[in-house]
């Protein structure tokens, strides 16, 4: 059901203009002759609408997909024997980096197929081009909008004690984020507050059977695209533009070694373009933020005059560490 509501979406919704120039023209020709390609991302409906999507802009290519949230794992590991069992990879740029080091990625020469420049990353290896944007999701049901905080260390407000809940997944690394601006100790000392104070609810699965309910009526934490998520699994839901907007980048990428390798670098440019990025935005709900975006929530967090904190190469190890120790203190171990 949920693939031919995807199906359906796709044939209604149009996505950013784009053309593909004579580099891509070539390209397709090409990559029709290789049939097939395959994808990975680190979740189902991450990937799962793009077969049909890539089908109706280029006929006559299927589209395998693989979803994995340890695919560096897998890709390290068949490295060594010299297989892959994917061509295109769709992930966070920390997921990805231990894969770059080993040097398996592919430079793709992205100004050739008409892709701006300017979100390339590892030296032009892969290509920035949505975001998993943190937020605070709360129930419609039992909270009005206008009753919801814009500030992260509002929650702190006793109005919401015992009400809040997060992904035991996810808190942490919102922190390690909140951290880069704020510095560790202030970080720190908000997360205890939470636990501590506002009896924040830790869980290991989705919110939105407690939202529902009304046991707890803020997910924090949870990202944008879960609160459609959720809304569309008939938990109405809606999101804040917090004043700090923490966001994990996304890449796609292709691999050296790659067995399909003309259809690999066709779908990651398709990926890449602005077609693509209206796609992810429309579909899985997790849109383009980065500078010079125009989707409609970069839009609302312009608007909103927030702060957004993008996963970064250059903070990435800073990052993992303060990750390690608030996992720790979220698990109650510090």
């Amino acid at each position: 059901m949920r693939l031919f509501i995807i199906a359906a979406f796709l044939l209604a919704a149009p996505a950013a203009a784009w053309e593909p120039n004579a580099a891509v023209q070539a390209l397709y020709a090409e990559a029709q002759k290789e049939k097939e390609v395959v994808i990975s991302g680190p979740a189902t409906n991450e990937i799962e609408w793009i077969p049909a999507a890539f089908a109706k802009r280029f006929p006559g290519i299927e589209v395998k997909t693989i979803a994995d949230l340890q695919g560096a794992t897998k890709i390290i590991a068949e490295s060594h024997s010299d297989r892959h069992s994917f061509d295109v990879w769709s992930f966070s740029l920390g997921g990805m980096i231990e894969v770059q080091k080993r040097g398996l990625l592919a430079s793709l020469d992205w100004a050739r197929f008409g892709l701006d420049t300017k979100d390339v990353v590892f030296g032009g290896q892969a290509m920035a081009n949505h975001n998993f944007v943190y937020s605070v999701v709360y129930a419609k049901d039992h909270v009005a909008a206008t009753d919801m905080p814009h500030r992260w260390e509002a929650l702190l407000d006793a109005k919401w004690q015992g009400r809040m809940t997060a992904q035991s997944f996810l808190l942490p690394r919102l922190m390690g984020m909140l951290a880069l601006d704020w510095g560790p100790e202030r970080t720190e000392k908000w997360g205890r507050a939470l636990i501590d104070q506002q009896k924040i609810l830790i869980t290991n699965a989705p919110a939105e059977s407690l939202l529902k309910s009304g046991e707890r009526v803020l997910a924090v934490g949870d990202s944008v695209s879960l609160a459609y998520r959720y809304s569309a699994d008939g938990v109405a839901s809606g999101y804040v533009v917090m004043d700090l907007v923490p966001a994990v980048q996304f890449a796609v990428t292709t691999f050296k070694s790659a067995p399909h390798p003309a259809a690999a670098t066709l779908l990651a440019v398709w990926l890449a373009s602005p077609e693509g990025r209206a796609l992810y935005d429309q579909v899985v709900h997790e849109a383009d933020i980065r500078p010079g975006s125009t989707s409609s929530l970069a839009q609302e967090i312009g608007a909103a005059h927030a702060k957004i904190i993008l996963e970064d190469v250059a903070t990435m190890d800073r990052r993992a560490e303060y990750y390690k120790t608030f996992s720790a203190l979220v698990r109650g171990e510090k």
